[in-house]
């Protein structure tokens, strides 16, 4: 067991550190050591009895992070924006409680001796490409741990790839916001956005699968990808073309709805005002164009055919009866 090196996966009981896990646990020379605020929980103890280490961490506790990555050859750092705004606080109040737990993350990573690479899950930043007219708190306040990353933690930073994760297929089918709905009496299924059903969007595909795929690949990588951005995602499609898959494989006639800002904030409350600027970013731009900071899907050895994209993901989810 001497050769093998510990990952510890923050979030994973979440979407991204969960698809880390299922790779990485199945990587030779790897062990997962899994970090959650509550070891009790029943998503951590179904991983415990998985084989995975689970360790208690707090986000709030830079001390317990220190703790938590003890021996780790590897830390996979996600945070959570969503969770605060949907306890209450504001966009901004969200933003400023991520940046803090960011920055407790990677300066907890920095103290860990053993550490060799940093993996650090953020977004692009509205803000900084359209200073004054457009901001997404939750894209904008990760983006600022980056430039802290680099500003504070200059030996951090020298062994950090930062991950870009695009739009997540299952939204369709676990976020309300994004779901499309019966509407009785027409044999439609309605997806409302407030965005136009052509704007293309980074699509990360399966995220039981790929988040994993590109830490074990960025891993192999080494030196090469730090200080680099990657794009977690092989695809860009469009509202409308997602909705167009969609139907095909539910059988379900969709109808994607385009409405306001305005409207769609009437309805969602911030979560909608928030969504509506991001897809405003992707209107406006390529959020995720890649510049000469990017290292590609091809340069990390990311072999196309592991990858699960949209359709991959909306059909096991279909056959399951997830869209009945």
């Amino acid at each position: 067991m001497a050769d093998v090196k510990i990952i510890a996966v923050t979030g994973a009981t979440g979407a991204q550190g969960g698809g880390v896990v299922n790779i990485m646990k199945k990587t030779p020379g790897w062990k997962v050591r899994a970090v959650t605020r509550n070891p009790e929980s029943d998503a951590a103890k179904k991983l415990a009895a998985d084989g995975i280490e689970v360790v208690a961490g707090d986000f709030n506790d830079e001390a317990s992070l220190v703790k938590a990555f003890e021996g780790a050859a590897a830390v996979f750092a996600v945070t959570n924006w969503w969770e605060s705004l949907f306890t209450g606080k504001s966009q901004w109040e969200s933003g400023e409680i991520e940046e803090r737990h960011g920055i407790n993350l990677a300066r907890a990573a920095s103290k860990t001796p053993t550490l060799e690479h940093y993996l650090w899950s953020t977004q692009p930043s509205s803000k900084r490409q359209f200073p004054g007219t457009l901001e997404t708190p939750h894209m904008d306040y990760k983006a600022k741990v980056d430039e802290r990353i680099r500003a504070e933690l200059p030996e951090l930073a020298a062994k950090t790839t930062y991950l870009y994760f695009g739009y997540y297929p299952q939204n369709m089918a676990y976020f309300p916001l994004l779901k499309p709905f019966a509407y009785p009496g027409t044999g439609q299924h309605i997806q409302i956005l407030a965005s136009d059903p052509n704007a293309k969007v980074l699509l990360a595909g399966d995220m039981t699968v790929n988040p994993g795929i590109w830490v074990r690949q960025t891993l192999a990588t080494g030196k090469a990808a730090f200080g680099k951005y990657a794009n977690v995602a092989l695809e860009r499609w469009s509202f409308q073309e997602m909705m167009d898959k969609w139907s095909e494989i539910t059988g379900k006639k969709g109808v994607v709805l385009q409405v306001s800002e305005a409207e769609w904030t009437r309805f969602w409350g911030p979560a909608g005002t928030e969504l509506s600027w991001q897809f405003k970013f992707g209107e406006l731009c390529d959020p995720w164009a890649v510049g000469k900071d990017h290292i590609s899907a091809e340069e990390l050895g990311i072999d196309p055919s592991e990858v699960v994209g949209f359709e991959g993901t909306i059909r096991p989810l279909a056959a399951a009866g997830i869209f009945d």
